[in-house]
This record gives C-alpha cells, sequence and structure tokens, in this order.
C-alpha cells in the first residue's frame, strides 16, 4: 500500500476504500481479489471481457454453453469480473445460434 487516498472522499468513503483494499492485492501488471471462497482471483478490465466469454461460449472450444455454466467456467479458470452474471447472461442472449 501506497498510503496515498483518492482526494475527495468523505470519511465514510475514506472508511470504506481501506475496508475494501485489504481484498486486493496488486501485482504488476495484474489486480487480484480476494472472493468469499479464499481464493484470488484475476481482475479482468472491461476490454478483456468479451474476449474471455467468446472462448467459452463461441469458441472452437466453447459448445454454446448457457450462462450458469458459462459462469461456473469463468470462475474455476481464476477470473473475476464485477458484472460476471449480468454480462454473462447479455453475452449468451445476443449469441444468434443459441
Amino acid at each position: 500500500m501506497c498510503g496515498v487516498l483518492p482526494p475527495g472522499l468523505s470519511y465514510q468513503q475514506r472508511k470504506k476504500f481501506l475496508f475494501d483494499a485489504k481484498y486486493y492485492v496488486w501485482e504488476e501488471p495484474f489486480l487480484y481479489k480476494l472472493c468469499g471462497d479464499g481464493i484470488y482471483r484475476r481482475y479482468l478490465p472491461k476490454y478483456e471481457v468479451l474476449s474471455v466469454l467468446h472462448h467459452y461460449h463461441a469458441s472452437t472450444y466453447g459448445e454454446h454453453f448457457g450462462p450458469n455454466k458459462m459462469i461456473t467456467k469463468v470462475l474455476q479458470v481464476g477470473f473475476y469480473l464485477p458484472m460476471l452474471f449480468r454480462d454473462t447472461r447479455k453475452f449468451v442472449m445476443t449469441c444468434d445460434r443459441c
């Protein structure tokens, strides 16, 4: 921790920020989050989300799984997405083949 907080935070926001910070680890160039099951998962930036979802759904290995199976596979591999459930369901709904 570098000891520098984002500017303009209220007391409650600073408190929440410091509380949440203990669940994250930064190892250049990746950010990891300690999830509820005790496993550190790599945080995926927005620009990587679609490629990962495509890999587990529509690629030659994907087999066009439904949203629940895709969510399970993404978590098993060790990725973390803040909006995993919403993004996965939206991705499956836009698949023409499914």
